[in-house]
């Protein structure tokens, strides 16, 4: 239940440091970075999506077609003319906080559907799955207030 409780923490400091956000920027991209705050924010939803589908092949991916917008590799410049909102986007990650809480809660001592293997690293329970999820939203909201800082 820890890794939940962790989980919640950074998804919260994410929702707040995207509503600190400069309103209106999203989209800025500065020549330093290769994404937006707007690209931060969808990938975050997307991975998590992604990866704890992986770690319980019973959770539903909710919006799969972000996946082509959002998804490691991708980068606004491809973008079609239209995009998810920051207001769908905001509420879609306020939504599946608590969807990932239900979900989860009771899961994390089981194995992971697959395993889940990045460099060195392999997770083979949902709940090595979700701890990872938690330090890749980590690390997205530090670039997420990184751009805010350098765009006001």
């Amino acid at each position: 239940m820890e890794s939940i409780k962790q989980y919640i923490f950074a998804r919260n400091a994410a929702l707040g440091t995207l509503a600190k956000a400069p309103e209106g920027k999203w989209n800025e991209t500065p020549g330093s970075f290769s994404n937006n705050i707007h690209w931060n924010a969808g990938h975050i939803f997307v991975s998590a999506e992604g990866f704890l589908h992986l770690a319980d092949d019973a959770y539903k991916v909710a919006n799969p077609e972000w996946g082509a917008l959002f998804a490691t590799g991708t980068r606004p410049s491809d973008w079609p003319a239209q995009v998810p909102s920051e207001e769908e986007i905001t509420s879609a990650l306020q939504e599946q906080m608590g969807r990932i809480e239900r979900h989860f809660s009771a899961k994390l001592g089981d194995n992971a559907s697959q395993s889940v293997k990045i460099g060195p690293l392999e997770m083979t329970t949902v709940e090595a799955v979700l701890q990872f999820v938690t330090f890749h939203e980590g690390m997205h909201t530090g670039i997420i207030n990184s751009l805010s800082k350098v765009i006001r």
